[in-house]
């Protein structure tokens, strides 16, 4: 691992003083501060106040509490605080002393009670929450109510929820928290009829909230009585409606000719990307022997001006290879012929050439790319063919010194294996077995991760493979390793050797992360008939970065963090009394020029654009010391910016921005900004894009120019 470059301490205030000294190039744009609850919680002067710093420490070293005996307070900002701080610590034990804050004087600890109660996920306080909502009269209180309801609310809430009289402007929240309910399996046809009657309300954030749950659900079962509306919505709407893209995930789960249709033409000609992006992914969940114009409706699409648009047809057409003629095919291959600088999706197109015979073109294609991002896509191809020129490139990849291809040949390696287990001969079986052993024991973040599960196959048990698997376990450090430690885990779960249940109670007692003792009592909960009688004696209180609040301090409530990419600016607004650790923790790791140069690892259109992995550069890499969960009440809208984990309190320096609205995410990832610039910038970034420079911006800066 190489060592993060650091400034000395001496010259963090120089770093800070501006980007001038790195050129024009670097000039922050002037945008001023946020109003006043913008991010979703007011300011209650964090900053300026110990006692409340005090309160975030406690939140930190999860101490609910601690916490809980400030809920008492005289202090009105106290009170919310301390509820707030719950909000993240999600103990359940508090919620007795959480419930008689929803009849506190001052809203403000009103709001911060409930949103800590919707954290919780304890539906026993239903019956409170509903009470508290038919006597509020406070917008923002009544929104944190709405959602707590949706999160945790019982079938019997919902009825209340539904009747409760609200102010117009709150609609699309209710249509929201209908949504969370249905999406936790409560959707009773009374809420989803409600639900479909507001498609094509007047509203445009209502009609997008109430479609919301339409596009979530993986099966329609709840919602087919409802199909016309929702067919006649996606049909009727606007082109580009926000709800279209809910919609067009709708319509894919119903697979007919006429939902076909209505999906080929908004790929063809809806003006939104984000919308185009759905019909195409919805397109492909067509069934292989179903509509012939499958190609035809998907191939114009691969010259479309989004490029995120043409990543997800190439994915779409590579998942679906049996659906394409051979003269399709042969178009596919013309196309990556002509496109071979175009990287990202021509190397999605490749499974398509392997099944219809053209493995040489690209194996070719392969050969010719030097950039490890373009490489592993190319590889990873391979998984799909049959021939054994291309099962020895994967063996040999598998061990190759970038750990991105590596990891995308034993992907490949894992889909052969697959696809051929039920005949594979002695031989063929130790062969397999040494690819993804090796891997194992290179005990690299990625290679493991990728080879834990497949090494809990049963025809590997009599190879030694649980004995592996706790002999790297036991080699690996938490934080550092907590990906692949959870997934042998997991695998060990699933061996059989005498040895597994031993080594999941040790996890369960011992382990130094609670993220790897939960693996370990799910993955034991489902061996014994009993459930799990252990108790566990893992440290409750896991090493992590101190706030240093002499260092944010200076940097206000409100302060800037500017990435600025190949493809532009993109300037985040950080709410630093919300997530102060990481907010922190961002300041830190940008002011000492960590993130610069490195790549953004992944990109999913219409969903986020992830980076800030400084230590490895392909989302393996991870902290020595992560930094604590801090759910805040700023929602995942179109550019909230979020940091990426494992679980909870895993988070360190990955952080995501969102291109559109993700309500799912909400409360379970950290949310510590929103874009105040450069939208369009994070929606054009592709995967190998990198920053070039990170420079944060204090809150009394902003109004400056800049330099």
């Amino acid at each position: 691992m190489t060592p993060p470059r650091r400034l000395p301490l001496a010259l963090l205030p120089l770093a800070l003083a501006g980007c001038a000294l790195f050129g024009p190039r670097y000039v922050v744009p002037a945008v001023p501060p946020s109003p006043p609850g913008a991010l979703g919680r007011p300011p209650d002067g964090l900053l300026e106040r110990p006692d409340l710093q005090r309160l975030v420490d406690l939140q930190v070293r999860r101490r609910g509490d601690s916490l809980a005996h400030f809920l008492s307070s005289p202090d009105a900002a106290v009170r919310a605080r301390a509820a707030f701080a719950l909000g993240s610590v999600q103990d359940p034990a508090t919620v007795p002393s959480l419930l008689p804050l929803l009849d506190d004087p001052e809203p403000k600890v009103r709001a911060d009670a409930a949103f800590a109660l919707g954290q919780t996920a304890d539906s026993t306080s239903s019956l409170r929450l509903v009470n508290a909502l038919e006597r509020e009269d406070d917008p923002a209180v009544l929104r944190e109510l709405l959602d707590a309801l949706g999160k945790t609310g019982s079938l019997g809430s919902l009825d209340a929820l539904l009747a409760a009289d609200l102010p117009a402007a709150l609609e699309p929240a209710r249509a929201l928290a209908v949504a969370r309910y249905g999406l936790r399996g409560l959707h009773p046809p009374a809420a989803v009829a409600w639900l479909a009657e507001r498609l094509t309300a007047p509203d445009p954030a209502l009609r997008e909230n109430a479609a919301y749950l339409f596009g979530r659900l993986r099966d329609p079962a709840p919602w087919l009585a409802e199909a016309d509306r929702v067919r006649a919505a996606f049909a009727t709407l606007a082109p580009g409606d926000p709800a279209r893209m809910h919609l067009a995930n709708a319509l894919a789960r119903l697979e007919t000719s006429s939902d076909f249709a209505l999906l080929r033409d908004a790929l063809a000609n809806d003006p939104d990307w984000r919308v185009r992006t759905n019909a195409a992914r919805a397109l492909g969940s067509f069934e292989a022997a179903g509509p012939p114009d499958f190609g035809d409706a998907l191939l114009p699409a691969l010259g479309d001006q989004s490029h995120h648009v043409t990543q997800t047809v190439a994915g779409v057409l590579a998942a679906n290879p049996t659906s394409l003629s051979p003269m399709q095919a042969a178009t596919v291959a013309e196309w990556v012929m002509n496109h071979e600088d175009d990287w990202l999706v021509a190397g999605a197109l490749l499974p398509v050439l392997v099944h219809h015979g053209r493995t040489d073109t690209a194996l070719g294609w392969i050969e010719d790319q030097d950039d490890p991002f373009a490489r592993a896509l190319g590889v990873s191809a391979l998984g799909g063919a049959t021939d054994p020129t291309t099962l020895d490139l994967l063996f040999d990849e598998a061990d190759a010194e970038d750990p991105r291809v590596a990891y995308a040949a034993l992907e490949g390696l894992k889909a052969r294996w697959a696809a051929s287990r039920e005949t594979a001969d002695v031989p063929t079986r130790g062969r397999y077995y040494q690819a993804f052993a090796e891997a194992l024991r290179r005990r690299d973040l990625a290679t493991a991760y990728a080879a834990a599960p497949v090494l809990a196959d049963s025809l590997f048990w009599a190879l030694g493979s649980g004995a592996l698997l706790r002999e790297v376990y036991a080699q690996m450090e938490a934080p550092e390793d907590i990906e692949p430690m959870v997934e042998i885990v997991r695998a060990v779960g699933r061996v059989r050797d005498g040895e597994e249940i031993e080594f999941l109670v040790s996890v369960i007692i011992e382990a130094p992360h609670p993220v790897l003792r939960e693996a370990a009592e799910a993955a034991l909960d489902g061996r014994l008939e009993e459930g799990i009688d252990v108790a566990t004696s893992g440290p409750e209180d896991p090493p992590t970065v101190e706030i240093n609040w002499e260092r944010l301090v200076p940097l206000g409530p409100r302060p800037l963090l500017t990435l600025f990419t190949e493809r532009g600016a993109v300037v985040i607004e950080l709410d630093a009394e919300q997530a102060p650790q990481t907010v922190y923790k961002l300041w830190r790791t940008a002011v000492r020029g960590e993130y610069d140069g490195v790549p953004f690892h992944r990109v999913v259109p219409n969903f986020v654009v992830q980076g800030g992995d400084f230590y490895r550069g392909d989302g393996f890499g991870g902290p020595e010391v992560p930094i604590r969960s801090e759910f805040t009440r700023l929602r995942y809208a179109t550019g909230t910016a979020g940091m990426a984990s494992a679980g909870k309190d895993t988070e360190g320096v990955q952080y995501f921005v969102t291109h559109s609205p993700q309500p799912h995410l909400d409360g379970r990832y950290t949310a510590f900004g929103r874009v105040v610039v450069g939208q369009d910038v994070a929606d054009r970034l592709e995967q190998g894009d990198r920053v070039l420079r990170a420079v944060v911006t204090p809150t009394d800066e902003r109004r400056a120019t800049g330099d």
